[in-house]
């Protein structure tokens, strides 16, 4: 068991590394024969397994797309006749992550969709009428992996609630003490912990453009700070929205950009809204840079931050 949690703590830690080992683990497995001794090896074969298996090393980021390319290439794969091994694992996992990181409606739906494409193709390729065996695993499959991530989904929602509870209860029965926290410091190498600590609650998508690179402190805190305080507004005022957060590197500096979709029923902002936002606003310009947010046209909440980093100030 120790040594179980260790490799756990260890998977936590690297998620990107991870994903990407476990991406080409599957796609030597996809490469396996059902029924040996099986035909050749197909170039056709091949690719279907490499796209469906490497899309999962960006499934923490793009849930729903990589369900998409894994489902498209299964089924394509079934349909020429050059599934090997595997390959419908790659669908169970690809639903299982949506399971975890969106709302139950649109995991259950974006996994339907997903079991009945790859059924589909399987009844075809077998050529079968009625419910095949070989097709109820298949669907079992790909229902299991959506129950599971849901499962999982609900248990980290739980655990959050407990333990921000927990630090309140803290913060309020014990008086502040002086000496050094033992919290990592804010910094934008921990924005995938960030990102997957708030998509418990509500599908958080973030994407990375540019090259990134080391910012000085004061600007990588500021940028850190920025997108918590936003994912928290979202959290609380927007629940259960699509939010994307974007982040851009350029020679000049970097540039942060939070948005939502908004709530179907909008609760009322408090003073704590107003108060978050302040501070976003003094934290860019404290760095010299610049802040704007404020509701989107078609629904939702937008938030905007430029920060100056050019590439010879770097710490």
């Amino acid at each position: 068991m120790g040594r179980l949690a260790e490799w756990h703590g260890i998977a936590r830690a690297h998620p990107a590394v991870t994903d990407a080992l476990l991406a080409a683990a599957l796609f030597v497995a996809s490469l396996l024969p059902v029924n040996p001794p099986g035909g050749g090896l197909s170039l056709a074969a091949v690719l279907l397994a490499a796209i469906g298996s490497g899309a999962l090393a960006v499934r923490r980021r793009h849930p729903l797309p990589v369900l998409a390319v894994t489902t498209v290439s299964v089924a394509l794969a079934q349909l020429a006749g050059v599934a090997r091994g595997p390959m419908v694992l790659t669908v169970a996992i690809a639903a299982y992550t949506v399971a975890t990181r969106a709302d139950r409606r649109t995991a259950a739906v974006a996994g339907l969709v997903g079991a009945l494409a790859v059924g589909a193709a399987a009844i075809a390729t077998l050529g079968v009428v009625g419910p095949d065996p070989a097709v109820v695993v298949l669907l079992l499959w790909i229902g299991v992996a959506v129950a599971v991530g849901d499962a999982v989904r609900s248990r980290r929602a739980y655990v959050a609630v407990l333990a921000e509870g927990a630090r309140r209860a803290e913060r309020t029965l014990r008086p502040e003490e002086t000496g050094a926290s033992t919290e990592p410091a804010p910094s934008l190498n921990r924005l995938d912990a960030l990102v997957e600590g708030f998509s418990t609650g509500q599908p958080v998508r973030w994407t990375v453009a540019g090259q990134p690179r080391p910012l000085p402190t004061a600007v990588d805190v500021a940028a850190y700070r920025i997108i918590q305080e936003s994912l928290t507004n979202a959290h609380r005022h927007a629940p259960g929205a699509a939010v994307a957060v974007r982040l851009r590197y350029d020679p000049e500096g970097v540039t942060i950009e939070v948005r939502d979709t908004g709530a179907e029923t909008s609760p009322s902002p408090g003073p704590s809204a107003g108060l978050g936002l302040l501070g976003m606003r003094e934290r860019a310009e404290a760095v010299g840079g610049t802040f704007t947010a404020g509701p989107r046209p078609d629904g939702g909440w937008s938030v905007r931050a430029e920060l100056p980093a050019a590439e010879e100030q770097a710490e």
